[in-house]
Parts: C-alpha cells; structure tokens; sequence
C-alpha cells in the first residue's frame, strides 16, 4: 500500500483554488521531491496533507485512510511536518523543542518515558545538534534553527516525513548532510518521505521521484532524466537551461545559459 497518495485533489484558500486535480502516490522508502517556481503550489500541497487548508475536491489519503476525516493527534502519529515559515518565538532549548515531537504520542501532562527520551536523544545526533541542546532556540542560526525543526521532526516517529524546504539557511555542508539524512532514513527504515526545495541540483542527486508543479498543476512526474529537461524546465521557469549529466553521477545537472 502507497504511505501517501493524492487523488484529483483541488485546494486552496478562501476564494481561490492554488492545487487543481492533482494526483500522485509515494511509496515507502522513496524520496518525493516537489519542484516547482514560486506560487507553483508546493507549500500548499503539504499544507493539504495537515488538514491546513480546505481540500475541496479529490482525496488525500495516508495508509487508505482520508486525511481529512482523521484529528489532529491521529495525524500526528502518522504524518511529521518541518515547516518553512516557523520562527523561534519562545525562550525554549533545542532539547526542549525537540521534546515537543513526542508530544502526538505522549500528550502535554504524560511524563517522558525512556524510549521518549532515546528518540530524542538519536534525533540530536542525527542532525547534529548534541552540543547545542542547551542553547536557547532564539540564538540560534538560521541553519541551526532548521536543523532544530527537522530534529523534532525526526523526533516524532513516523513512517511519513515532510519538509518544506529543509535547506533554507543551510550552507552546503548541512545542505549535504541534511539531505543525505533524509535519503538514507528513507531507503534504510521505508519511510516515505515527500519534500519541497528550489536547488534543482540537490534535488537531482538526492531524490527518487521528482514532481513538478506548474500554476498548481503536474507539469511533470517520474525520474529526473524524465521531469529535469532543457525544454520542460525552461518552459516552468521561464529561463533558458542546458542539462549535462553530472560528472560523477549521470544524474541531471541544470546549468543557465546567461
């Protein structure tokens, strides 16, 4: 059974529709990557996904269940969500934000229990914030705060992942590591794993299955030698590319022509 899958859905906000009959399922232990320019309707579909904005047609449907039909706390325990726009607003430390991804199986009033606290513990280390558990999260980094998000992420256990934009504020060293990460975490404990990115590149070399949005539809779906073409992506992006194979992996690299 598909983890996540997306049937003729429609969705947006208020008065306009940003998604129009998008279909598209992800298997456990593949990297889904949605590619797509700005306002193409990346962030909206994982927003779908969390019941955050209104699902007007089709279905969205984890494990055969409609997400629509389950609450907050059901989706939770399925579905883990890394948010692009999240601030840090409140004085906690990275191990306490962490913390917070056990609440879906714990609650707010249960105490930590010693598998609680190994999930936590293994999502510190995973990306790299051990040595930073106790900085108070308004000091951090931008690179810092992200990896902060992914780690409580991480921390909540499920067999779905989504993160939006998971390398904003990285530099390429946390870029690599956070997408080697994510990658291996698929392939290793068949996770699904879907993700949305602007560096066509790392996109290339990471991910298993490439989606491309254009004015809230599917331009295109597959491998990146089946979605990353010089005619397909110039047409979205409305800027010329060439495409040669990457010197060290044959996969797509995208070059523009100035």
């Amino acid at each position: 059974m598909n983890q996540l899958e997306l049937n003729q859905v429609s969705c947006g906000y208020a008065d306009r529709d940003v998604l129009k009959q998008v279909s598209l399922c992800v298997e456990p232990g593949k990297v889904m990557v949605l590619l797509g320019p700005n306002g193409s309707g990346k962030t909206t579909l994982l927003r779908a996904l969390f019941n955050l904005v209104d699902v007007k047609e089709g279905q969205a449907l984890i494990e055969g269940q409609e997400i629509r039909r389950l609450s907050r706390k059901e989706i939770a325990q399925k579905l883990a969500l890394s948010p692009q726009m999240e601030l840090p607003q409140w004085p906690m430390t990275v191990e306490e934000t962490v913390q917070l991804g056990r609440s879906s199986h714990r609650g707010w009033v249960q105490p930590f229990q010693s598998d609680d606290a190994a999930h936590v513990e293994q999502a510190l280390q995973q990306t790299g914030l051990t040595e930073l558990r106790q900085r108070k999260i308004t000091e951090l980094s931008g690179g810092e705060w992200r990896r902060t998000l992914i780690a409580r992420a991480l921390a909540q256990q499920t067999n779905v992942l989504c993160l939006d934009e998971p390398t904003t504020g990285l530099d390429l060293k946390y870029q690599v590591e956070i997408l080697s990460l994510i990658r291996d975490l698929a392939h290793e404990r068949d996770l699904t794993v879907m993700l949305t990115i602007h560096d066509l590149n790392l996109a290339s070399c990471f991910a298993d299955q490439f989606v491309l949005l254009h004015q809230g539809r599917i331009a295109a779906m597959g491998t990146g030698e089946e979605v990353l073409t010089e005619a397909r992506l110039t047409e979205v992006y409305q800027t010329k590319v060439k495409v040669v194979p990457h010197p060290e992996y044959q996969t797509p690299l995208i070059v523009p022509v100035l």
